[in-house]
């Protein structure tokens, strides 16, 4: 499961190297304005170098000579390819590949650490910056393999950027610090193992509800947008940001042997749970609220130190429809379903624990009462049925 929809590849390059104008894609939905293309224009045409692009030919011929000095053209990469040896043009190639396709790994602890969303939002100042390694390998038909992983990531203010880049870039070099676009981040990836114009990638990632992620989802939550960074990469896939999402002052670790040890103790009182859970939806007199309705427990886990938890004290409790219930999912209609037991005979209670992110703040308990004989005899109502919960389970 992931909260975080990139939307499209927005590369900074989307505009057009000799005219300025670009698609209407980097509005991010906004409307188009002076500098927008035709919209029969619905992607720039990239020089053979991979360091331009134009909105037509003739554009392309008008820049030439400002472009030609930079440009990496089959001349010069007779001259590049003796620098690095033969591998140089696969490995220039792969990387400029890779950061255009790959932003689903690398988006989601970009848009965190920059704080997008939030009040500490430095989208228009600062820059993420990755720092890459790239491994090498030789395929069985002879083609050379690249293996991108990530050494190391920051947030680094645009003055900060020209500062580090200024020694490689300001001579013969046209490249500059992308500006800031609205309602997007900026993303700099480099491969210092590349000569100099080779070895950087700019673009940019849309914002598309981060703030409500944020705010609604995850709020007051850290994320290890590093390690989140780098298992992504490494994995060559988008992986579940919840399980990088802590509490100030806990770890991902922490959370996971707290939900572990509800989990337990969810099971040991499994039968204290189906007799409120009965006796809230008053299965006696109302069988088909099974169906339709669920137990639902707030509560609250004692920390004796970090990792070790004592007792459990159940803070509310309250029958609620599965309408009810739906908010607690955040809009994750198939997660509710799986984690509701569709099955028609299925009591369910469910327990949150609000100190966990979500992903591991839910756990559902289900008893199947399609195995009692007669549940109106075997789970008997009763009406201080809050008062005997709170007792047997914390006791």
């Amino acid at each position: 499961m992931s909260f975080f929809h990139l939307g499209p590849h927005i590369p900074s390059a989307n505009v057009c190297k000799e005219c300025d104008k670009h698609l209407r894609v980097v509005h991010s939905g906004t409307p188009r304005c002076d500098r927008c293309l035709p919209d029969d224009v619905s992607q720039l045409k990239t020089c053979a170098c991979h360091l331009a692009r134009y909105c037509s030919a003739q554009c392309q011929k008008n820049n030439w000579k400002a472009h030609r000095e930079s440009c990496q053209n089959p001349r010069h990469a007779t001259q590049f390819s003796r620098t690095l040896g033969p591998t140089a043009d696969a490995r220039h190639l792969s990387f400029v590949e890779w950061c255009k396709h790959s932003n689903k790994q690398y988006g989601p602890s970009a848009l965190w650490a920059l704080g997008t969303g939030t009040d500490a939002d430095r989208t228009g100042t600062h820059i993420f910056v990755i720092y890459l390694d790239i491994g090498e390998t030789i395929s069985k038909g002879g083609k050379n393999r690249f293996k991108h992983r990530v050494r190391s990531a920051k947030c680094a203010s645009e003055a900060e950027v020209k500062q580090e880049c200024a020694p490689e870039y300001s001579a013969g070099s046209k490249w500059k610090v992308p500006p800031a676009i609205p309602f997007c981040t900026r993303i700099l990836v480099i491969d210092d193992g590349l000569p100099n114009m080779l070895d950087l990638f700019d673009h940019v990632v849309a914002e598309v509800d981060i703030g409500k992620i944020r705010s609604k989802v995850f709020p007051g939550m850290e994320c290890d947008w590093l390690p989140l960074l780098k298992d992504s990469v490494a994995a060559g896939d988008q992986l579940p940001i919840q399980r990088y999402i802590h509490r100030p002052g806990s770890t991902p670790a922490v959370h996971e042997l707290r939900y572990k040890h509800t989990k337990s103790w969810k099971i040991s009182y499994a039968d204290v749970f189906a007799m409120a859970a009965a006796s809230a939806l008053d299965i006696p007199r109302h069988p088909q609220r099974i169906v339709t309705h669920s137990l639902v427990l707030h509560i609250d886990v004692e920390e004796e130190r970090q990792g070790v938890f004592g007792k459990h004290t159940v803070r509310s409790a309250k029958m609620m429809s599965l309408a009810e219930i739906r908010p607690l999912f955040h809009g994750d209609t198939h997660l509710m379903q799986v984690e509701l037991f569709p099955q028609p005979n299925m009591l369910r209670t469910v327990i949150v624990d609000d100190y966990l992110p979500f992903g591991r703040n839910i756990q559902v308990l289900g008893i199947d009462m399609s195995k009692a004989l007669d549940p109106r005899t075997s789970l008997p109502y009763h009406s201080n049925w809050f008062t005997l919960l709170k007792r047997m389970v914390e006791q």
